[in-house]
């Protein structure tokens, strides 16, 4: 052993000092016990970071829900009032905007859920390996499918599963209220009903193409990513 080398490993701490990290870790007399245990470890905050996304992503789209249901109800009781055009002109960009912050922050939660999956797949390979025949009890999915298997977003054989997240939904129903925004706009300053009608359900369903296309870029871009990961791993083995 060369003196780099001798200083390069850690030293042991002072009596009555505590060890350092690194002094910790050399000092391991059990590193496959100790590799399984952060493994595991591992796992279970997995698990609980996509029971959080889950989470935040009903309490996102209940905010934004509550938030138009009580302006609806607002209006109701403004409806027949000189302040019921002043009040939808108010609160319409307002539900509009918190829409978009709600729909993108929707696609990140529904991303993070499957980066999860993707790393609690690759644990439960190492499961796999334990003993033989144990990969039986781990299967893992393979093919076009197996980046995103509890969510069938953008495939190609069920590109159309991109319509029923809870982004899209959110999606749907904020182009609904821009297109009713727009509609307003248009009539008050036409006095043509029927072609304020048309341009918003035009403005209504230009957004939720935009919206659903949108994600399915994000959703294509994860894949490609996972699958990369995937082909470098498979190749260092």
């Amino acid at each position: 052993m060369t003196d780099d080398d001798a200083r390069a490993r850690p030293q042991p701490a002072e009596p009555g000092e505590l060890p350092t990290a690194d002094e910790a870790i050399a000092a391991l007399s059990d590193r496959a016990g100790a590799f399984y245990s952060a493994l595991m470890n591992e796992h279970f905050v997995l698990e609980s970071a996509r029971g959080i996304t889950v989470s935040e992503a009903s309490s996102r789209a209940a905010l934004y829900l509550t938030t138009l249901s009580s302006s609806l109800v607002a209006f109701g009781f403004l409806a027949q009032t000189d302040y019921a055009l002043g009040f939808l002109m108010v609160v319409i960009p307002v539900i509009f905007l918190l829409g978009i912050f709600s729909y993108e922050r929707l696609v990140e939660i529904s991303l993070e859920d499957v980066a999860a999956l993707e790393a609690i797949q690759r644990i439960r390979a190492v499961y796999a390996t334990t003993l033989p025949g144990a990969a039986k009890y781990f299967p893992r999915p393979t093919g076009p499918h197996g980046p995103n298997e509890m969510l069938p977003i953008g495939r190609r054989q069920s590109w159309i599963g991109v319509f029923f997240t809870t982004a899209t939904v959110i999606a749907v129903v904020n182009s609904m209220v821009a297109g009713a925004g727009v509609a307003i706009i248009v009539v008050q300053t036409t006095s043509l009903p029927t072609a304020s009608i048309l341009i918003g359900l035009g403005t209504a369903a230009l957004l939720a193409v935009l919206h659903g296309l949108y994600q399915e870029y994000r959703y294509a871009a994860l894949r490609r990513f996972v699958q990369s990961t995937r082909r470098h791993d498979e190749s260092a083995r």
